[in-house]
């Protein structure tokens, strides 16, 4: 990855960090959004979001992300309006579930028992 497209991913998360956070105003969000990670296509046509959500349960959750994916319009025309861009990429939402692939790994080794130095 080049160093214009770590900086412009950088600046399209935080950006849409603070979109998200003060201008998607919908009752219906429950919960925390984090956007882990963005990936902006070389030609700005596309930007990958991965986001964490941290609600009280999973159809809460599903709830928040559609609400996300449905206001993707939304937060694109904002985007454009913030970012000095040519061209503003179409924004597409992806759940980032490395944290609860984490933990079901962690499950896992634990189910096998399996002595450490540090257990000794």
């Amino acid at each position: 990855m080049s160093t214009r497209t770590g900086r412009l991913n950088s600046e399209v998360q935080k950006t849409l960090t603070k979109i998200i956070a003060n201008e998607l105003k919908d009752p219906r969000i429950k919960g925390l959004i984090t956007i882990t990670k963005t990936e902006v296509s070389a030609d700005l046509s596309h930007a990958k979001v991965f986001v964490s959500i941290l609600a009280e349960n999973k159809k809460a959750e599903q709830t928040t992300f559609d609400i996300l994916v449905n206001s993707s319009s939304f937060i694109r025309k904002s985007l454009s309006e913030k970012l000095n861009m040519r061209l503003t990429p179409e924004i597409h939402f992806f759940k980032d579930t490395t944290w609860e692939e984490a933990a079901k790994m962690d499950r896992l080794l634990d189910s096998l028992n399996i002595k450490t130095e540090e257990d000794e």
